[in-house]
């Protein structure tokens, strides 16, 4: 009985060390990526040819665009976001970077 007992201890004091071990390690990795986030503060995304820049959503059947949700990405110098296709299965016009 002692035994299960010592081993049910070593067993709960192993996981509240790994809990922690975690915790501490998920704590570091947030920091890290803090500090890189801002020090590429003004580094911008260019959108591919085959990436959409945005969508304009619309309502099914009417297909009155309701909003226009933007990329994180933008269109490089020279090129504008401009309507390429529809996308039915999500009601949205589809906006590709191409030339001005």
């Amino acid at each position: 009985m002692e035994s299960s007992g010592l081993q049910r201890s070593f067993l709960v004091a192993t996981l509240l060390v790994t809990c922690l071990a975690v915790a501490l390690d998920a704590a570091a990795v947030r920091t890290r990526r803090d500090v890189d986030e801002s020090t590429n503060e003004n580094h911008v995304k260019m959108c591919h040819a085959s990436t959409p820049c945005g969508w304009a959503v619309y309502v099914p059947y009417t297909r009155r665009v309701d909003y226009f949700m933007k990329n994180t990405c933008e269109c490089p110098k020279g090129k504008t976001c401009t309507r390429t296709d529809d996308d039915l299965s999500v009601s949205a016009y589809v906006y590709r970077c191409r030339d001005a």
